[in-house]
């Protein structure tokens, strides 16, 4: 059976409702208020242009298991709201996820490529797993909002590319990383798994 990687770029930014969306099978590019900042590297490092940014509430979330938990019983709603089977939690794709957003605030930059090059479907098999039939991911980035998951979980619903990844049918597993930035930005990353 042939596998097959999604991949399914999207950014938040405060005070925008712009988003970036890029699949395997489309491009669209729309900016209001930031821009993408490209040195060359094929990597978009998240640039916000005009745009005042907030202080940081004391009521932002800092557990950042918790944060992924919520936002995944966040995105299963949306997927029963849809007719849809829950995901199933899986502790592989949340080490995965949480790595790749933390590389992300670390470093800096906005991708569904690592700075080593690596895809969702690499990070996945070097860890071991191996032996899937499709994989997916979703990735968002966000500052200053009061409740950032709420507003990664929104504006993914509301982008065409992440909506439909996250409202697959065929998805059984997935799980959520998030890792804050010391900016105060957080960075998320979801992955979709079925297995062989």
């Amino acid at each position: 059976m042939k596998r097959t990687a999604i991949a399914v770029l999207g950014m938040l930014v405060l005070l925008t409702s712009a988003s970036f969306a890029q699949s395997n099978s489309f491009q669209d590019q729309t900016a209001q208020n930031i821009a993408p900042s490209n040195d060359g590297s094929g990597i978009s490092r998240p640039r916000v242009v005009d745009v005042k940014v907030a202080e940081v509430k004391a009521s932002v979330i800092v557990n950042m298991a918790s944060a992924e938990r919520v936002a995944f019983e966040m995105l299963n709603q949306k997927r029963a709201e849809n007719g849809l089977k829950a995901l199933v939690w899986s502790d592989e794709l949340e080490a995965i996820a949480r790595r790749h957003s933390q590389d992300m605030a670390d470093n800096k930059y906005f991708s569904h490529r690592g700075l080593d090059g690596a895809m969702v479907s690499d990070r996945a098999d070097r860890t071991g797993l191996t032996k899937w039939r499709s994989i997916g991911e979703n990735i968002a980035y966000n500052r200053g909002y009061k409740d950032p998951i709420e507003m990664a979980v929104k504006l993914w619903m509301e982008s065409t590319a992440h909506r439909h990844n996250l409202l697959t049918a065929d998805w059984r597993e997935s799980a959520v990383g998030v890792a804050m930035a010391a900016d105060g930005s957080y960075y998320f990353t979801q992955i979709f798994l079925l297995r062989k």
